[in-house]
């Protein structure tokens, strides 16, 4: 009776290898295919109705205190808009709409670190 529960349990475990090792893979490529397809942006504009934003205290926050370190990020009132960020292709131009309200201070510093390029855009 042990000797089958020991037998058993031996597959198991094999099996469970195999799945992460196949996993491993997959998440391995993956991680070489992110690191190559980088998408930056030139710039960015912080879109917001002045209304609203003392609905949003982390988006404020970030106005007020830490805006001025992204000189490619400028921010424009919009009567009624949600907050939201308008992210800039190479030329300036209008490349993408992402909705930021829900967005705490550090998700806009780290998206804007790793994904805005720090120098000037035509804006």
């Amino acid at each position: 009776m042990v000797g089958s529960y020991c037998y058993k349990y031996a597959k198991v475990q094999l099996l469970v290898a195999e799945l992460v090792s196949d996993c491993l893979k997959c998440c391995t490529e993956d991680s070489d295919d992110s690191m190559g397809k980088v998408i930056t942006y030139s710039g960015a504009i912080l879109e917001a109705c002045m209304r609203k934003l003392v609905f949003y205290h982390e988006i404020v926050g970030f106005i007020e205190e830490e805006k001025d370190k992204f000189p490619t990020v400028k921010s424009s009132i919009f009567f009624n808009s949600p907050p939201q960020l308008v992210v800039l292709a190479q030329e300036g131009q209008h490349k993408e709409t992402i909705s930021i309200d829900n967005w705490k201070r550090e998700h806009m510093l780290q998206f804007l670190e790793e994904k805005v390029k720090p120098t000037s855009a035509k804006i």
